[in-house]
C-alpha cells in the first residue's frame, strides 16, 4: 500500500512539473509572435436566440445571465487558471491555448472571474414553456432564424495569423441586444398556475385555450425534458369523443332512449361499459355523464359513418392546425370511411376507440367551439411581431367560422354541465359551474401484462359564461375522473383568483 501511495505521488509531480513546463513554454516562449503587420481574429462568446415573448412582456428566451471568460496564451491567464477550474481541466485548457488562439470558457457564477480573468455576462434561456419553444423538441425556435444578434470579442493577429500576445481584446456586439423577435398568446400567469398543477404528473400534457379569441394561454408537456410537444401530438382518446357523437346526434335530432344492462353485442362481438356497470334507461344527456359505452355504440350505429365523419370534420378532425409559418399540427387521424362499413370499427368509434388519435389541442378547439355557441375560431399561438427597438405590431386574425348551430352547442354544453354536476365528472366542479368530459383510452400498449391507459377531461368554465377551454391528459394513468378532474379544479379556482 505504502509503494502504490509513493508511485501515484510521484505520478503527480510530473504532471504537475509537465502542466508547469507547458505553461512556461506558452508564456514565455515564442510560440506566439509579435509581427509589426497584423489583422484581426475573432472569437463568439454568445449568439443571442430570438427574442420570444409572453402575451404580457415575459421573455421566454435570454431570460437568464450566464458567465464567460476570454483566455488568452499569457502569463497572467496562466497564473489564474486554478481559481477558476478544476484540476483535472487545466492539461486540457493548456493543450487548447497552445494552439495561439483565445478560449471561451463557461464559468459557475460562484466562481465569478479573478484580478486578470474577468466575467462576460451572456444570455441563456430558461421557462416553463420549454417544449414549445425549444429546437430539440421542434418547438418554435425551429421555424425562426438561429440568432438575432452575437456578442464577440475581436483580437489582434500577426502576419503568421497568431494572436498578438499583449491583446486583450475588444469587445464587440452586433445586434446583441435587439428585442427582435415573437410575442406568443400565452399568458405568463395562466402559463404558471397550469405549469405548477400539472407538477405532480410523470407523463402528460395540458394546455388551455381562451373561448372567446382561440388564443393559446398555456401550454405543458410532461416530463419537463421531454423531447415531444405532447399538446400538438396525437393519443388515443376515449370517451371524449363521444362529445363529437352527442353533437351529431343533436344536429340530426336523434335521442334513442336505451336500456343499458352493461354490454352489447354487435355481430360477433361484445362491447362492455366501464366495469360492465348496467346503467338501465337513458337518454343522451344520462348516456355522456355516466359515460355509457354501450348506449354509444347503438347510437353511433344509428347516426352512420356518414353524418359521424361529416360532423367530426366540420369540427376539424380532418384539418391542421398553423401555428407559425410552416409549423402545421395534424389535428387528427380518423378511420377511412371504407373501414366503416364495419359494424365493429363504427362501434369503436362511437366510444373514441379504434383507429382514431388526435391531438389535446384539437379536443380544446373542440371544446372552445361548443362554449362559443357553435362558432370556432382559429387556435392562434402568435400574438404579434417585434422589431429590433421593441415595437410590437399585431399578426391579423384569420376569420372563425360556424361549425355546429349555436342551438347544438348550447345543449351540449348543458349535458356537459351534467356529467360534472350529477355524472362521473364531479371533482372537477368548482363553484358548481364547470363543465366537461371525462375519458379512459385503451392505449393498445402493455406493461407488465396491464393495458396503459390515457387519461382525459376535457372541460370549460365557467360554464355560465365560458372564458376557458382546459384539456388535461395523462399518460400511463387509472381514469379520467381520478387523475384528471382534480387538476381541473385547481387549475380553474386559480384562474378565478388572477
Amino acid at each position: 500500500m505504502r509503494k502504490r501511495t509513493i508511485i501515484l505521488f510521484f505520478c503527480f509531480l510530473f504532471s504537475l512539473a509537465s502542466l508547469t513546463g507547458r505553461v512556461g513554454y506558452l508564456a514565455l516562449g515564442d510560440a506566439v509572435k509579435v509581427s509589426d503587420s497584423f489583422h484581426s481574429y475573432s472569437v463568439i462568446l454568445d449568439k443571442k436566440e430570438p427574442n420570444i415573448y409572453t402575451a404580457d412582456g415575459k421573455l421566454l428566451t435570454n431570460n437568464e445571465k450566464a458567465y464567460c471568460v476570454v483566455l488568452r496564451a499569457n502569463e497572467k491567464t496562466f497564473s489564474e487558471l486554478s481559481e477558476l477550474f478544476p484540476q483535472n481541466e487545466l492539461m486540457d485548457i493548456v493543450r487548447e491555448l497552445e494552439k495561439g488562439f483565445p478560449l471561451v470558457k463557461t464559468v459557475e457564477k460562484s466562481s465569478y472571474g479573478t484580478d486578470y480573468l474577468k466575467p462576460i455576462a451572456v444570455t441563456r434561456s430558461d421557462s416553463t414553456c420549454s417544449q414549445l419553444i425549444n429546437r430539440s423538441s421542434s418547438g418554435l425556435l425551429m421555424y425562426l432564424p438561429e440568432s438575432v444578434g452575437t456578442l464577440k470579442m475581436n483580437f489582434s493577429q500577426d502576419a503568421l495569423g497568431r494572436v498578438l500576445p499583449g491583446d486583450d481584446g475588444r469587445l464587440i456586439e452586433s445586434d446583441y441586444h435587439s428585442h427582435e423577435g415573437l410575442k406568443l398568446t400565452v399568458d405568463s400567469r395562466v402559463q404558471s398556475i397550469l405549469y405548477d398543477e400539472m407538477k405532480a404528473v410523470k407523463k402528460g400534457c395540458a394546455v388551455i385555450i381562451d373561448v372567446e379569441s382561440g388564443a393559446v394561454l398555456a401550454c405543458v408537456t410532461k416530463p419537463d425534458d421531454s423531447y415531444v410537444n405532447k399538446v400538438f401530438s396525437q393519443f388515443a382518446v376515449g370517451s371524449v369523443f363521444k362529445t363529437v357523437v352527442a353533437a351529431c346526434a343533436i344536429e340530426n335530432g336523434i335521442d334513442p332512449s336505451f336500456d343499458c344492462n352493461g354490454h352489447i353485442r354487435v355481430g360477433d362481438t361484445i362491447f362492455s361499459c366501464y366495469e360492465d356497470k348496467a346503467h338501465g334507461k337513458q337518454h343522451l344527456k344520462e348516456a355522456l355523464g355516466n359515460s355509457c359505452n354501450c348506449y354509444f355504440v347503438n347510437l353511433g350505429l344509428q347516426l352512420g359513418a356518414d353524418r359521424l365523419l361529416s360532423t367530426a370534420k366540420r369540427l376539424g378532425f380532418d384539418s391542421t392546425t398553423t401555428l407559425f409559418d410552416e409549423w402545421k399540427v395534424t389535428n387528427a387521424v380518423l378511420p377511412d370511411e371504407s373501414a366503416l362499413y364495419s359494424k365493429g370499427e363504427l362501434s369503436l368509434l362511437s366510444f373514441g376507440q379504434g383507429k382514431l388519435t388526435a391531438t389535446p389541442l384539437q379536443f380544446c378547439y373542440l371544446m372552445t367551439a361548443i362554449a362559443n355557441h357553435g362558432y370556432a375560431h382559429p387556435i392562434r399561438l402568435i400574438e404579434a411581431e417585434v422589431d429590433s427597438e421593441g415595437k410590437a405590431s399585431p399578426v391579423a386574425e384569420s376569420d372563425g367560422k360556424q361549425v355546429i348551430t349555436a342551438d347544438t352547442a348550447d345543449l351540449l354544453l348543458s349535458y356537459l354541465r351534467y356529467v360534472v354536476s350529477d355524472g362521473n365528472a364531479g371533482s372537477a366542479d368548482f363553484h358548481d359551474n364547470a363543465a366537461g368530459k371525462t375519458a379512459t383510452a385503451q392505449t393498445g400498449q402493455f406493461q407488465n401484462g396491464d393495458e396503459l391507459l390515457n387519461c382525459w377531461f376535457t372541460g370549460v368554465y365557467p360554464y355560465d359564461d365560458p372564458q376557458y377551454a382546459i384539456v388535461i391528459m395523462v399518460e400511463e394513468g387509472e381514469g379520467g375522473a381520478k387523475e384528471c378532474c382534480p387538476i381541473f379544479r385547481t387549475v380553474v379556482e386559480k384562474l378565478e383568483q388572477l
